[in-house]
């Protein structure tokens, strides 16, 4: 009797750590194994900010050259380091989007209809970790598919 997979659709989410390359690893494996298609997701940190709470505020302005060079960093690292180890057998595609990575990553999560959402589980360390919180603890708890949380290997 065959075995029906169980994923069709994977998302791995990469914060370019050594953590989320360990999460690839698991991913591709995964995404072989069911025929799944494999969909990398990066969220940049949004150049985009509120409104100035108090009038004598100044909202920043970035320059659109600076967000271009930024985006085009990170779809290079993400060719370099991950899609140039898919094989082609495998069907792949890239969400390369700016904002807040946890509402984003469930964001594409529907979107893309994703059965699994595959990561690292520590991307910021220490304090910066106690002050925003873990994208992996948000994502885990409000995901509309599993996730599997992968820990850093020693």
């Amino acid at each position: 009797m065959a075995v029906k997979p169980v994923f069709k659709n994977i998302g791995f989410c990469t914060d370019f750590s050594e953590n989320s390359d360990d999460a690839f690893e698991d991913a591709l494996a995964l995404a072989e194994q069911c025929g799944a298609t494999l969909h990398v997701i990066h969220v940049l940190a949004s150049f985009s900010l509120a409104p100035p709470v108090h009038a004598t505020y100044m909202p920043i302005e970035y320059d659109p050259k600076f967000i271009e060079e930024v985006t085009e960093a990170a779809r290079k690292t993400i060719e370099d380091k991950y899609l140039s180890r898919i094989p082609q057998a495998v069907a792949s595609d890239v969400s390369l989007t700016s904002g807040y990575a946890a509402t984003e990553i469930l964001r594409i999560a529907q979107e893309r209809k994703l059965d699994l959402i595959v990561m690292g589980a520590h991307g910021l360390t220490g304090l910066a970790h106690v002050l925003f919180g873990s994208t992996a603890d948000r994502v885990v708890r409000k995901a509309p598919c599993s996730v599997l949380v992968v820990r850093a290997r020693k």
